[in-house]
């Protein structure tokens, strides 16, 4: 049933950026955005448009900060390394909000992005998902990409994936 209302809402949404508390999400190539934010947190979901089929099944998120709340990535990478492994870190990545349930399998720098592969034993989580950090318009924003319970995304198609949706949000958010 969730999976027939995700694919019908993503056959009648284009493939438009969004402005999330100052921030303009866009989605990599062959993804929608599902759900705009409100007035709430500046968080959007996206998923691969109707009709494509040469791009992995995924579910994608993007959530933005406050004003003021990004931070110089490329150059806190060992920072935000440390952070992640540690107990805090784990928990903030966990969907269950248990450290004990989150593996961080890979931290790297790209650009002015960080980028952490994850296993969340949480119930309910993918087992493996993607995250990326990365600062736009002073704004502290992160980017998830997971696949589905039927379809998981797998490492090289993980991190291309994130890669291509930390490209287009850069993309999107230049000269602003």
């Amino acid at each position: 049933m969730r999976r027939l209302l995700l694919a019908g809402l993503l056959a009648v949404l284009p493939a438009l950026p969004a402005l999330a508390e100052g921030v303009r999400v866009a989605a990599p190539a062959g993804y929608c955005i599902v759900r705009e934010p409100g007035t709430g947190p500046g968080l959007v979901l996206m998923g691969r448009c109707a009709g494509v089929t040469d791009r992995p099944p995924a579910v994608l998120t993007a959530t933005v900060g406050t004003p003021g709340s990004g931070i110089d990535v490329a150059r806190r990478g060992q920072d935000l390394a440390a952070y992640f492994q540690s107990a805090a870190g784990r928990k903030a990545l966990s969907a269950s909000g248990r450290a004990g349930s989150v593996q961080v399998l890979e931290a790297l720098g790209r650009g002015k992005a960080f980028l952490i592969r994850i296993r969340d034993r949480s119930r309910g989580a993918p087992p493996e998902s993607w995250r990326a950090v990365l600062t736009l318009n002073g704004r502290m924003v992160t980017l998830t990409a997971s696949g589905t319970g039927k379809a998981p995304l797998g490492r090289e198609n993980g991190k291309r994936l994130m890669v291509s949706f930390v490209d287009a949000m850069e993309a999107a958010n230049r000269n602003r």
